[in-house]
């Protein structure tokens, strides 16, 4: 998936780039403090100065240079301070060494790359690993270029023009196997000349096979050797033989596990369940039959906690409301017993109402959340073995009831077999779903109404409830609303387009697209991924290299069609965002969202929409990824750095990615600097582009990845402390404090930004700095403050005209119109400040 090529060179901007490893295997291993692993030559950037003295260069530290990574196809820039301590545990997961091939570079010209359009025509790799491009060149005739495949081993591909200086690097994984065997097998060190079969030979394809992670093509390699050299083979190379079965058996069983593991993270029991049978148990090595272990313990513990919690509740619920003897009835009869059911004279409508609500915790029952019913499938259990030797039983079905419910609604450790205080509980949980679903404020507020003379719980107790609640709309597979569409390539995938509500500027709504996971189910939540196209790349297009992967982590995947409302590209207007946050409201109203793993991926013009979108409100992602940006750096990024100091970026780019590489340079000078969560990866030779091989890295990274969700500061150390820049009305909002009224100025023709950073005293003071900003609101998480205490607040170190510290109570309204307005379950605020400057 080619954007664009453009020849304006990287090395104008990063002069690392051009420094080049062609070792077969990583010297270093950097390991991020999340965990994540980066494998190459580490290097610090370095500049050369010419001693006019004594005639000598000198090579020293360059002042402004970056810290990065050697990885043969690409450079990965880092900060070091995000770098962790110490030696590198036996449990990291290296590279290990492989072999490489190399062809006798056939070059004979050394002409710069000319600014090149679309290619006309490309032949074929030939035997010496050579291809001709002819592409387009604007105002000129085609040009042709010669490449070369210089280097090539089972992470990395080196190919090099023979005519051109241009050089670029692949990883192995974007290749086609079936490519990658046909040069290997012309390659003079594993070419058979004479066509005999030479086992050794064969033996060192499979192992390359093996080593680039396709192991199926390893296997098949295997079989072709069997078949085409049926007699046995020589010492040497059964020997060899042997040791790659051996090598195959444990790469095999190391794939189920990691496969395992990740079903049963991502709530996929029926398929961990099937790995789990296919775990080649006998040929797999001690670790993974350790994983393996440990899976299935879990899977198997999970699983008769649901069970039983299924099981219990539907007997007391039937056993109350005397459905056992309907369901006795419909078993030999058929459903006319149950069509015309009434409960018993002596249930009374307070055990109805219980029992309908445990019907409704049946319904979103899943193995993950069965926890919440711990405290009612042990009180359950002891009445089922009481009713077995015929004693009285210690809990009625009432109590039984009311345990599950509240347990359901705030958590085992919220759970009582008080009916009343259940189904106040269960009450409560149903108005703020109501609340949830009423699309004005007149309705909202009958609620609150209704919510204040029926329920009362305080303002603490309903954010419990809302962390565990479904979707006001909740939708599943089976229930999903849109219009189904077919996507290539991916028959059986189940992708809708949906259309969020009326919202202000766009009365028809806005479109996207919606990917569920496998195995979806509304009673767990799940994370997502907002994918965000280039303009004339199709919306369903760009869901198709992510699917692999999202399924097999789990992610709820959406993609905005916003390119059809712009012309070329991403406008860099803050009123559209909302093809963002609507987009992810609309998500939030219908699916199971866990707010703390919400990502954004953009490439092209939608790398430049997720990283606008990513710095003008950090607090909605967990992380972002670019691929292929070209950022806006005047009255954007030059003062916009300074908001992703919570956010972590993950950019990916080419080496000729024009004006972007210099853009995006300044930013993560800023970054790296400063210490701010952010990677920064560079392919040698490319352009702007889809890097297919990033995508499995990207989920890597994102599983480490949770959302910052400060409640006592709004910095990170002094040294990194940085206020949070606002340029537009719609980047107001900044995890506890918001911008109700700022003006940004200028400064000879530049934008000054108005500016505001936050912290929390130990004596209840909430501090702001500021500029250009009138009014503020100061939302109150849930300890962020002593509720006991009065709360002050200083603004520019004053206290604000007409303020005085007060007392506060943790406010229903507050907190219900806020999750009304923003959806999200993980950062609540149980009341807020409003004052002026």
């Amino acid at each position: 998936m080619t954007l664009s090529h453009t020849a304006t060179g990287f090395g104008l901007a990063l002069g690392i780039v051009g420094v080049a490893s062609l070792t077969a295997f990583p010297a270093d291993v950097v390991i991020l403090k999340d965990g994540f692993v980066i494998q190459g030559n580490v290097r610090k950037e370095t500049d050369t100065i010419f001693d006019k003295t004594s005639g000598q260069v000198f090579t020293i530290v360059k002042s402004t240079g970056l810290d990065f990574i050697d990885e043969g196809p690409k450079i990965t820039i880092f900060s070091s301070h995000s770098r962790q301590l110490g030696g590198v545990s036996a449990d990291t997961k290296i590279r290990p060494d492989m072999r490489g091939f190399t062809t006798k570079f056939l070059g004979s010209d050394n002409k710069p790359i000319p600014s090149m359009g679309e290619t006309i025509k490309a032949t074929e790799y030939n035997e010496k690993w050579v291809r001709e491009l002819t592409v387009k060149v604007p105002g000129a005739g085609p040009s042709v270029i010669r490449q070369q495949i210089t280097y090539m081993d089972p992470y990395q591909i080196r190919v090099v023009s023979t005519t051109h200086r241009w050089t670029i690097g692949y990883r192995t994984s974007e290749w086609d196997p079936k490519l990658v065997r046909k040069l290997l097998m012309a390659h003079p060190d594993i070419a058979e000349p004479d066509g005999k079969c030479d086992p050794l030979k064969r033996l060192t394809l499979a192992k390359f096979f093996l080593d680039a992670g396709w192991l199926q093509f390893a296997k098949d390699e295997v079989e072709r050797l069997r078949r085409d050299h049926p007699q046995e083979l020589p010492q040497e190379a059964k020997e060899q033989f042997d040791k790659l079965l051996k090598e195959i058996d444990l790469k095999t069983g190391e794939l189920v596990a990691n496969e395992a593991e990740m079903a049963l993270a991502a709530g996929r029991y029926h398929y961990t369940a099937e790995l789990l049978q296919a775990f080649p148990e006998k040929t797999a090595g001690t670790n993974e039959i350790a994983r393996i272990a440990k899976v299935t313990a879990e899977l198997q513990a999970n699983r008769e906690r649901y069970d039983a919690a299924r099981r219990l509740l539907r007997k007391i619920i039937d056993q109350a409301t005397g459905q056992h003897v309907v369901n006795a009835r419909v078993a030999l009869g058929g459903g006319l017993a149950r069509a015309t059911w009434q409960p018993p004279a002596n249930v009374s409508p307070e055990l109805l109402n219980l029992a309908g609500a445990a019907e409704q915790v049946l319904h979103e029952l899943h193995p993950d959340s069965a926890i919440r019913l711990e405290m009612f499938v042990t009180l359950a259990a002891q009445v089922e073995r009481e009713q077995m030797y015929n004693k009285e039983p210690s809990k009625k079905a009432e109590e039984l009831l009311a345990t599950a419910i509240s347990g359901w609604a705030k958590g085992k450790n919220g759970a009582t077999p008080d009916p009343e205080k259940a189904w106040k509980i269960w009450l409560a949980r149903e108005l703020i779903l109501a609340h949830q679903r009423a699309d004005n404020a007149t309705d909202r507020a009958a609620i609150l109404r209704q919510y204040k003379n029926s329920v009362g719980l305080p303002a603490e107790e309903l954010a419990r409830l809302i962390s565990l609640l479904p979707p006001a709309w909740a939708e599943d597979g089976e229930t999903m609303t849109g219009t189904r569409i077919a996507l290539a390539g991916q028959p059986l995938a189940e992708i809708y387009r949906r259309v969020t509500p009326t919202i202000p500027g766009h009365p028809g709504g806005l479109s996207y697209l919606v990917k569920l996971p496998p195995e979806y189910h509304h009673g767990r939540a799940y994370p997502v991924l907002i994918v965000l196209t280039h303009a004339g790349i199709k919306p369903e297009d760009i869901l198709v290299p992510v699917i692999t992967q999202s399924d097999k982590h789990g992610y709820i995947v959406v993609v905005p069609e916003w390119t059809g409302a712009f012309g070329q590209g991403w406008e860099w207007r803050g009123e559209d965002h909302v093809w963002v946050t609507a987009t992810l409201r609309d998500t939030v109203r219908h699916f199971t969202v866990d707010n703390d793993k919400v990502f954004l991926l953009g490439v092209g013009e939608g790398a430049n929409m997720a990283m606008d979108v990513g710095a003008s409100h950090p607090d909605l992602f967990a992380g972002v990824m670019a691929m292929g940006p070209v950022p806006k750096w005047g009255g954007m990024f030059i003062q916009y750095w300074k908001n992703a100091q919570l956010l972590p970026f993950f950019v990916v780019t080419g080496e000729f990615n024009g004006e972007g590489s210099k853009t995006v340079r300044s930013i993560y000078e800023k970054w790296t600097r400063y210490g701010f969560p952010s990677l920064w990866s560079v392919y040698r030779g490319r352009g702007i582009e889809w890097f297919a091989a990033e995508i499995p890295v990207f989920f890597d990274w994102m599983s480490r990845k949770t959302r910052a969700n400060p409640v006592a500061t709004l910095k990170l150390d002094n040294r990194n402390r940085q206020s949070w820049q606002m340029i537009r009305e719609t980047d107001n909002h900044f995890y506890w404090l918001q911008a109700d009224d700022m003006r940004y100025g200028t400064q000879g023709g530049a934008i000054v930004p108005a500016e505001m950073i936050g912290d929390i005293r130990g004596n209840n003071m909430i501090d702001i700095q500021h500029r250009g900003v009138r009014q503020f609101t100061i939302w109150l998480a849930p300890g962020m403050v002593d509720w006991s205490k009065p709360i002050g607040v200083r603004l520019n170190g004053a206290v604000p005209r007409g303020y005085k510290p007060q007392l506060l109570e943790p406010s229903v309204e507050v907190l219900l119109e806020d999750y009304s307005a923003r959806g999200d379950r993980r950062m609540l605020f149980l009341n807020k400040i409003v004052v002026g400057s």
